[in-house]
This record gives C-alpha cells, structure tokens and sequence, in this order.
C-alpha cells in the first residue's frame, strides 16, 4: 500500500505519518514510498491502540488520586519543571519534556495544533501543552530578564540625553469606575466623549492636548474599570503628574486605593480632585477624612496632600486645577531634549480596518518626524504619517506630544519602548534579528483561575480592536474564582474574527469573545454550522459577567480515586474476550473487592478495568494485603501482560 494511501486513511498528511510509525514500533525509512501490506493492519492496530491509550490518559489527567498511604492528599501532578525560552521547535520541547516526540505530537494534534516535529511553536502554546502532560513552565531566564528590564532600557536610553529644553507635563487621571474622570477631560476639552464610549465607561487608552496661559498640558486618559489595572499601571510610568478623582457623594472606593498604590509605587506627585460637589450627598470632609486615614492629609487639614473641589458636570474648578497642574510641575523642573533621534513609549495599539497596524506614540526625547526608522519590540518599521490627538497631520512631534503613527508592519504591545534608529546599516541589522513575534502578552495565554489542576475547563479565543483591550480582559479574567474551574485563552489577537478563529475554536471546543468589533454574518453562518459559539461585546465588565455565569455552569463534581494498592502481574491463566484471570503480588496497599483497576504499563496507564473476583489461597476474600500473592478476575479490555502494574481504586465525587 502506498504510504499516501495509508495517511489518508488515518486523516493526517504522509510526512506526519512517516515521523511518527517510528515510535510506534515501524521503521520503515523517513522517506519510504509504500509499506508492505502485511503491516498494514499491524499499523493500523497499533495507531488505534496509541489512540486510545493518549485518550485515556488524558481523561486520567482531570481526575485526582488520593493514596491510602498519604491521607488526602492529592498527588501533584506538576512536579516537574522546564524552562522554554519566546520560541522553541516541537522536538526540543520533547527533549525538555523527555518524552517521545510522537506522545507530544499527538497532544497537540488534540489541541488542534498541526505541526510537524522540526516547526516551531510559540512559548504559550508550548505551556498550554505541558501543563497538559504535568509540566510547571517557566520563561527562560532571558524572557524574564527582557521583561523586568524593559524600564531600565528606557532610562538608560533617556539618560544619555541632555535635558536643557522645558517640555509639556504629562498628567495621567485615575480614579474609581463613574465617579467622573472622562467628564473631568471633557470639561477641560470642551468636547465629549463620554456619548461615544459604551456604557459611559473609557474603553481604551488616549492621549489629548490643552493650553493654557500659553502653556501645553498633555493628558492620558486611563480606563476607569477594575479591568484595565495593567493599562493604569503604565500610564503612571510615564507621568509627571496624576489627577486622583474622587466623587464628593461616593467616598474613596476600590478602585480609588488602588490607584494611589500605583501613584505611590511611581513616586507621582498628584493632585486629589474632589468631583460631583453639586450632587446632592456630597462630603467633602467625608472624602478628606478618608483621605487622612491613608496618611493623606489634605492641606487645608495641615496636611501635604493638594485637593480641588470640581464640578465636572457644571464646569467649575476646572481652571483652578489646571492652575494647581502648572504649580506642582514647576515645583519640578521638567526638561527635556528635543534634538536627535525619538525615544517614546507605546500608549496605544489596534488594527484599523482602513489603516492597518497604528499606534500612539508617547515622545519622551527627540524628535520624531515622518520618515523615521525605528524598532518598538519586535516590530520594525518607518514613519509613513504622523497625527495628533484631533487626528491632523502633522510632520513632527516633541517630548511630551502624544502622536498617531502609520507605517507598522503590525500593531506593538502597549508599553513597548519605539527607538528610532537613523543608521542605516544599525537599522537593517536590529530589524534582521527580529524574531517576528511579539512579546507573551500580545498572544496566546493561558489564565488559571484556580490551583486546582482537576478543573473544569474553559477555552476562549479573544478578537478585539484594541490590543489594550486584549490584555486588560485577560488580566481580569484572572480575578474571576469560581472553585474547580479554569480558563485557557488560546488565542489572543486584533481584528475582525475569521474562519481560522472558527475552525481553531471547533478544534479545541473554544467559545469566541469579540471585543468592539462588528459581527460579520458570514462568519456567524460557519460558527453556527460548526456549532461554535461567538459571543459579542462593547463593555468590558458584562463580558466578565457573562464568563462567571458561564463557569458557574461548567462548574461540576471532581472525581476523584482513592487508590488502595498496587499488584505486579506474575502470571496469566486465561484471557477471554473481555475478561481476564491472572495471579500476582501485592506490592503496596491492599487490594479490596469491587475495586476499579488501571493497568499500568511503563508508568502510563493501558486501559481501566474492574475487579470482579479475588481470591487468596484458592479462597475468595473481600481483601488481600501487601505482601501476599492473590488471583484475581478482572473485567475489560485483555490486554494485561505480566510485569504490568494494575492500580486499585475506589471512583468516588467531591
């Protein structure tokens, strides 16, 4: 039979077929043509065996043991560990691992990930899997490394700069959900957004400008929702100064404390302004005596910290705070150069469907002006046009000016550090090492939700046009604890949902997340053929919401098995179709009557099966102990062999 013919019949390609006979026991040459037909069905026996044996021990793979021995304990089953660097190819994963390159193959043939043994796979899908076969992942030390220095990159690229040029202060408003932050930037604008924001909430990250007393103020608007942690936590890296609101009827909140941690953590000078004094409730005093219990005494208290009653709604106090802004930078100094090649930081990133690959650029130093080179991560590209936070072109951009940029190969991850790089020759030479992947937080994750390796799974796949948006709902989704549970984001990406998200989230039984993206019938038509559910979004907290019910659902009964002994099989005495009676010794435990058994083979499991009859010196017993040697029925699949290990346990539900 032709080997073609033969892959065809097990539903894979040759090549995949010709890597993988080798491990099953058939060498018939990497580059064979045909097999012989004798081995035909010998092949096929053993690729149904290997089948069931990879499906039966990953159902054994959810289910907690419990020894005897060992009290309850549960057994762990991610004891061993394996660092695995940004990109690793499928067999040296299997050389981390130390298994069979087939066995690994075959698990992510059932994660719906085809590849050959010699492609690569990326660090996430490498961890998806391990874990999968009871491996702990970590980054190699170098991505860990990468990640923590990523700051450090920027200082030091800052601190080669002579900083004689006085630049805008850079003012980052945070605070707690509703209690007015976006309406506080209206008001200062004189535009509204709030209308143009799904359910009054800031979904994404921008940058605007104001003047005044002939003076530049630039401003980051970071989303109010506990979701976006992550997003507030850079805006307060690159601040001068942040704007704490505080609702006069509402008081400090979570969301509020959490935002002085990060204002605190950063050393940011800020300003508490106290908003909605027209609502009736309001406490000024009520929020300064919350206030001075975090050892935040306002001044008027005889404290340090700076507070402004506002009305956002009513626009009064506006030009106050901007006042205190000016004050509280000059106390400050702020410089920077404007000369030279741009360094900035990345605010902002999404696909746009006209534009392609944009993003905001924060410019920290230099100049950045159309034309440039540059590299941001792992992302290369040259500036083809430059807008500002009113969408006008503009041919160049200073310290503290927030600006749009085109000419990206693919959008960067927010917090990336962009350099432009003016020598040709460096410029061609850091483009080429490029690996062409971005950082783990802009692809596939994997998000525990409980410690328990025996949970009920959730697969999601997120699409949205934002990459902020991305990472802050797979962060949340991180907060949502709902016991014996689990989330696995498989893919995280940018854009519109297509017929590979579909056919990947069938694959692995994934639900699809569209996040501010339009719903195209096409593709609803495949899902629902597919039987694939796409779920869509425009606020981040009801997303949330509707994933905890979903767990909430899945949420079932572990099972688990209290394993009493062990036998070694010594002998065979009869094998009928679906039964067996064979003789062996106890090696560990005990063996009690009516228990389940699993037939070990090599420390992996053969088949399951159940004890029908068990006797000790030719008498049936309810029990044999450690030490002793027992005959024994046993019911389901015959393929017991001497020396193999058969385990005995009692299938009970927590």
């Amino acid at each position: 039979m032709n080997v073609s013919s033969l892959a065809r019949q097990l539903k894979i390609t040759t090549q995949e077929l010709l890597e993988k006979l080798p491990a099953l026991g058939f060498a018939i040459g990497a580059r064979a043509i045909k097999v012989d037909d004798k081995l035909v069905p010998k092949i096929l026996h053993a690729w149904k065996q290997a089948a069931r044996r990879s499906s039966l021990q990953e159902e054994m793979s959810l289910i907690k043991e419990i020894h005897a021995k060992d009290g309850n304990g549960p057994i762990n089953k991610l004891d061993k560990k394996i660092s695995v660097p940004d990109i690793i190819i499928v067999k040296d994963l299997a050389e981390l691992m130390r298994l069979p390159v087939a066995r690994l193959m075959a698990e992510l043939m059932r994660n719906g990930i085809m590849v050959s043994l010699n492609e690569k796979i990326d660090f996430d899908t490498a961890t998806i899997i391990a874990e999968d076969l009871g491996f702990k992942v970590e980054k190699s030390d170098h991505e860990v490394v990468e990640e923590e220095n990523k700051r450090a990159k920027l200082e030091k690229l800052l601190a080669n700069r002579i900083s004689v040029d006085s630049r805008p202060p850079v003012v980052v408003v945070m605070g707690h959900v509703d209690h007015g932050k976006t309406k506080l930037l209206d008001a200062i604008r004189e535009t509204n957004v709030v209308d143009q924001e799904a359910g009054g909430i800031t979904q994404h990250i921008g940058a605007y400008q104001v003047k005044t007393h002939d003076r530049l103020i630039t401003f980051l608007d970071t989303p109010g929702h506990e979701a976006f942690k992550a997003m507030r936590s850079r805006g307060g890296q690159i601040a001068d100064v942040a704007i704490l609101v505080v609702a006069a009827d509402d008081g400090l909140q979570p969301q509020t404390l959490e935002s002085i941690s990060v204002i605190q953590k950063e050393n940011l000078p800020f300003i508490v302004a106290i908003n909605k004094i027209d609502k009736e409730g309001a406490d000024l005093d009520k929020v300064k005596q919350q206030l001075t219990e975090l050892n935040l005494t306002p001044e008027d208290w005889g404290g340090k910290t700076i507070c402004q009653p506002i009305s956002a709604k009513l626009k009064t106090g506006i030009n106050e705070l901007l006042d205190l802004i000016l004050l509280v930078v000059d106390m400050n100094e702020l410089k920077a150069d404007d000369s030279g090649a741009a360094v900035g930081t990345i605010i902002e990133s999404h696909i746009d469907k006209s534009e392609g690959p944009v993003a905001t650029v924060l410019v920290q130093a230099g100049t950045l002006k159309i034309g440039d080179t540059f590299v941001v991560g792992a992302v290369s590209g040259k500036i083809k046009t430059l807008k500002n936070w009113n969408n006008q072109d503009v041919k160049t951009a200073g310290p503290s000016t927030p600006v749009k940029i085109l000419g990206l190969k693919q959008a960067p991850v927010i917090g990336e550090i962009l350099e432009v790089v003016t020598d040709k020759k460096e410029f061609k030479t850091k483009s080429k090492n490029l690996n062409g992947y971005q950082s783990n937080r802009n692809k596939n994750s994997s998000n525990n939700n409980t410690d328990d390796e025996n949970a009920s799974i959730l697969n999601l796949i997120i699409k949205a046009d934002v990459l902020g948006s991305a990472e802050a709902i797979e962060e949340s989704l991180n907060k949502i604890k709902v016991a014996n549970t689990k989330v696995k984001v498989l893919k995280k990406g940018l854009g519109q949902i297509t017929e590979a998200d579909v056919l990947n989230a069938e694959a692995t039984s994934a639900l699809i997340i569209g996040f501010h993206i339009k719903e195209n019938k096409n593709i609803i038509s495949l899902a629902s053929d597919k039987n694939v559910k796409i779920l869509h979004f425009d606020i981040i907290y009801k997303l949330l919401e509707d994933i905890e019910r979903r767990l909430e659902t899945i949420k079932i009964k572990k099972t688990v098995h209290n394993i009493s002994g062990k036998l070694q099989v010594l002998a065979i005495f009869k094998t009928n179709k679906d039964s067996m009676i064979i003789g062996g010794k106890v090696i560990d435990g005990k063996i009690i009557k009516n228990s389940k058994i699993k037939v070990l083979r090599k420390d992996e499991i053969e088949a399951v099966g159940e004890l029908k009859n068990l006797q000790a010196g030719k008498e049936n017993v309810s029990e044999v102990l450690a030490g002793t040697e027992a005959g024994l029925e046993y019911k389901g699949d015959p393929i017991i062999q001497v020396g193999d290990i058969l385990e005995f346990f009692q299938e009970v539900y927590e």
